[in-house]
């Protein structure tokens, strides 16, 4: 017999620019771990759009010529395993 103890809701959700509202296609995760510093064990997650992420990008690029994107791991985006 079963007998259901609780229904099952199946939530849908979409994720929104942290800056514009608009829908997000990049994260930005900055995370201090314990290095001394005085932003220890803290966490910055930002979900950004298009136009808010490339111009964060460009500042970083612009300012730190080193960072250049590279193609993820295979198993980075949940969507299309890229």
């Amino acid at each position: 017999m079963k007998r259901i103890i609780r229904t099952a809701v199946r939530e849908e959700y979409e994720l929104l620019c942290d800056v514009t509202g608009k829908p997000a296609v990049a994260k930005l995760v900055l995370g201090f771990d314990y290095y001394g510093g005085v932003h220890d064990c803290e966490v910055l997650r930002l979900d950004l759009c298009e136009e808010i992420a490339v111009e964060i990008l460009k500042l970083v690029q612009d300012k730190y010529h080193q960072f250049q994107t590279e193609e993820g791991e295979p198993s980075m985006c949940p969507k299309c395993g890229r």
